[in-house]
């Protein structure tokens, strides 16, 4: 452990714990809650100006502090394995989806879509003190008996393996993806008849505490939601309230986005907002009949993020009750921005009557309702920022991020930038392993927060590190708040852009013909980037988003399918 290292845990452990009560304590590290949340973009919570109630994530906002930079990847599966080893996705063994990837590129190495053996999980570090882990929701990480969360060091596990799923029941989400599978400490498991996923999540954690023969020891729980991810559905109750709200359309969500962020200071006064793409649909010009489709969706997703933040109470008031929420880390945050996949098509499909999936918000609620925002709508959610989910545009990488507990300064904003792949060392600065004792395993690549919550002077990466990132052909080099940027087809060119993000967050103005040499230097970087973590070049015409159409169109013509 360095010098500098020890000198930042002593004033951790003396922020957590006055001196006299150290002696007692330094034998139980701090508890840890990690909370994922699954397509929810930087302003999607309602401390970070979003129009979804969340009283228990703000409450833990306003306690701790609030990071409006964090970047993910811009897929799920991906971001999961950074958050979960702190190491690029490549090097992890999950550099994309494998649905979303050409079958021939499935087999090589970083592209299998499951955490190899070359990472170590937070779980299994922490077992090295002794943790009790735990972990209860979308695992997306493998599911043979290498990747299974028991296999990763989690003590106990109730997960759905995949991508997706029907948040009501035992079935999936995508009619090439018509199964699903739900595992518990390791064993299939089948759903109970009154499960809903926000909830019953919540009361496996629960269970996991109560059945705990080491109660005694720090614990480590991973709750990772399908919320908000397709289909949104969620009991009626939590979205109708929202269809007034979002009945004024994409343009008006997308100003008032932008105002809020303008206002808490996540993009300065002057930045302009990122046009919309010419191929979207104009609200103005849309039926009153289509506008409506769209407007129940949108208040879906805010009421599944609700009642997500209501169950998450319910978790908060148990450790509480039980006296274990004073002595723990919270941190949450999502795996990428909102998700613009056109799933209105597919929720009007035959495929969706076939399976019994509807679009009746008002009579029928939220079972079987089969939700997607579409491209429109989450380009609106992202406010000021462009693209979305699997672009690498600001919109589909930054998300929010909240850590509070002992040792975090309350009420604190930062807007220092961070990656997903810094958490996994934050944990380990807080309880004291070290990230460079990681001897037969690929580098942790991830910057601990630690210095940088002790002094906000302290940036997470200097102005002369950079940091590459890549999914699906879309990729993405940051460098001292600059950004160079490649974002693929349907709406991206797959041409390099420059953009200076600390004036111009939206990405509205290439700078890269007036910095050539700049823009060459992090070009060069990348491409560095790209060699060491093993980044494979797709096929022309590569898209994940088309790959994912394909080969849902595909299961749609065939009666058989799914």
């Amino acid at each position: 452990m360095n010098k500098r290292l020890t000198i930042v845990l002593l004033m951790l452990w003396g922020a957590i714990y006055p001196a006299s009560a150290q002696s007692d304590q330094e034998s139980t590290p701090p508890n840890i809650v990690l909370i994922l949340v699954d397509d929810a973009g930087l302003m999607d919570f309602g401390a970070f100006g979003g129009e979804a109630r969340t009283p228990n994530i703000d409450r833990l906002a306003s306690q701790g502090m609030m990071f409006t930079n964090l970047h993910a990847s811009p897929t799920c599966a991906p971001s999961r394995a950074m958050l979960m080893t702190g190491s690029d996705s490549h090097l992890a063994g999950v550099a994309n989806l494998p649905e979303m990837l050409p079958k021939s590129y499935q087999s090589i190495e970083g592209y299998e879509g499951v955490l190899n053996n070359r990472v170590q999980t937070i779980a299994t570090r922490l077992k090295e003190l002794d943790y009790n882990t735990y972990v209860a929701g979308k695992w997306h990480l493998g599911y043979d008996e290498y990747t299974l969360p028991n296999k990763r060091g989690f003590d106990r596990s109730f997960i759905l393996s995949g991508s997706g799923a029907d948040n009501y029941e035992q079935v999936g989400y995508l009619p090439f993806k018509a199964e699903v599978q739900w595992f518990q400490d390791g064993e299939p498991t089948d759903l109970p008849e009154d499960f809903y996923s926000s909830e019953y999540y919540v009361d496996q954690l629960i269970r996991f505490h109560e059945e705990e023969t080491e109660s005694s020891q720090p614990f480590f729980s991973y709750l990772p939601f399908q919320a908000v991810h397709a289909p949104l559905q969620a009991p009626a109750e939590f979205a109708t309230p929202y269809l007034s709200v979002y009945q004024k359309g994409w343009d008006s969500i997308r100003e008032a986005r932008l105002q809020k962020a303008r206002e808490m200071g996540i993009i300065p006064q002057e930045a302009e907002m990122n046009p919309v793409f010419d191929e979207f649909q104009k609200w103005d010009e849309l039926s009153a009949e289509i506008q409506e489709e769209y407007a129940r969706d949108m208040a879906m997703l805010a009421g599944m993020l609700e009642v997500m933040d209501f169950h998450i109470g319910r978790y908060l008031s148990y450790l509480e009750e039980q006296g274990l929420a004073e002595n723990t880390i919270f941190i949450v945050t999502s795996d990428n921005g909102p998700d613009g996949g056109d799933y209105q098509q597919l929720a009007n499909s035959r495929w969706a009557r076939r399976h019994g999936y509807h679009r009746d918000l008002d009579t029928r609620g939220g079972k079987r309702y089969y939700g997607g925002i579409g491209p429109e709508s989450a380009s609106a959610l992202v406010g000021p920022f462009s693209f979305f989910k699997y672009y690498t545009g600001e919109g589909g990488l930054r998300v929010p991020l909240v850590m509070a507990g002992p040792g975090i300064p309350e009420g604190e904003v930062s807007g220092s930038f961070c990656y997903i792949a810094d958490i996994a060392p934050t944990i380990y600065d807080i309880v004291g392993i070290s990230t460079q004792a990681n001897e037969g395993y690929v580098p942790i690549l991830g910057h601990s927060l630690l210095p940088h919550i002790i002094d906000p002077n302290t940036p997470v990466y200097a102005v002369d590190e950079g940091l590459g990132m890549e999914a699906g052909a879309s990729a993405a080099y940051f460098l001292g708040g600059y950004k160079i940027v490649r974002n693929n087809i349907p709406l991206g060119d797959g041409k390099w852009r420059m953009y200076n993000l600390v004036l111009d967050p939206g990405e509205t103005r290439d700078i890269s013909s007036e910095n050539p040499l700049m823009f060459q230097v992090m070009l060069s970087a990348y491409q560095q980037y790209a060699e060491e973590v093993g980044v494979q070049e797709m096929p022309k015409g590569y898209s994940p988003v088309k790959e994912v159409g394909k080969k849902s169109m595909k299961a749609i013509l065939n009666p058989f399918s799914g």
